[in-house]
């Protein structure tokens, strides 16, 4: 078989959507293949080995947006987030947004917020994902948006 990005049952695999956004790869990967089930993952995330020809893989990696230790959803927590202050009793505000990392790749921005925050929970999640609306005052959402590696069929 050639290196072609085509093959019996149409095309397998998408490296123009390398750069783009998640919303942007899914209407060229539809457009080829309108059966595909899409599934989003952040890069290094552990798959199945198991082969379908309907499932494409999008794996993003790069920040879209500024994140939060202290998440807005948790308005009754805004007495409590107001005084905040470091564990050493320094008086000093914790850093909890992070509005520098937007556009890093996300293990860059995870060493970048834990330097600042080190007993952070950085979570890394594509963007669109549902999460839970439980405050942590540790955990840190980092959603990223933009196509990081060729999507194929599998």
């Amino acid at each position: 078989m050639s290196s072609s990005t085509e093959c019996a049952g149409g095309k397998k695999s998408w490296p123009e959507v390398v750069g783009l956004s998640i919303e942007e790869a899914k209407k060229v990967i539809l457009k080829d293949k309108p059966d595909a089930d899409i599934v989003v993952l952040p890069v290094g995330t552990p798959v199945t080995r198991d082969f379908r020809t309907d499932r494409v893989r999008i794996f993003v990696n790069t920040v879209a947006e500024t994140p939060h230790a202290i998440q807005i959803c948790a308005r009754m927590q805004t007495s409590a987030m107001s005084s905040a202050v470091d564990a050493t009793g320094g008086g000093g505000e914790k850093k909890t947004s992070w509005p520098e990392v937007v556009g890093l790749p996300a293990e860059e921005a995870k060493k970048i917020i834990l330097k600042d925050m080190p007993d952070a929970d950085v979570v890394v999640l594509p963007a669109g994902s549902p999460v839970t609306l439980d405050w942590r005052s540790n955990r840190v959402r980092v959603v990223v948006d933009t196509v990081a590696q060729t999507p194929t069929v599998g």
